[in-house]
C-alpha cells in the first residue's frame, strides 16, 4: 500500500508539472479544464501522500516547479529583448 501511496504521490506532481510547463509554453490557458483537472488531480494525489506521511513528493514538486518558473523567466525574457 505504501508504494501504491508514493506512486500517487509521483503522478501528482507530474501532472501538476505538466499543467504549468502547458502553461508556460501557451499550449493551456489558466480557464481550460485541462489545465484545471491536471491542477485538481495532481494536488489531490499529492494530498493523498502527504496524510500517508510522505514528504519527498513535494519536496520534488518545488524542485520541478523552480525549473519550470526559470524556463519561463527565461523564455519571456528572450521574447521581450
Amino acid at each position: 500500500m505504501d508504494s501504491l501511496v508514493g506512486v500517487l504521490g509521483y503522478v501528482g506532481i507530474i501532472f501538476l508539472l505538466i499543467g504549468y510547463f502547458m502553461l508556460v509554453i501557451g499550449q493551456l490557458k489558466v480557464t481550460d479544464t485541462h489545465y484545471i483537472l491536471l491542477n485538481v488531480l495532481g494536488a489531490l494525489f499529492i494530498v493523498i501522500t502527504l496524510h500517508a506521511g510522505g514528504v519527498l513528493p513535494i519536496f520534488n514538486t518545488i524542485v520541478g516547479w523552480l525549473v519550470i518558473s526559470l524556463f519561463g523567466f527565461y523564455k519571456n525574457r528572450m521574447t521581450t529583448h
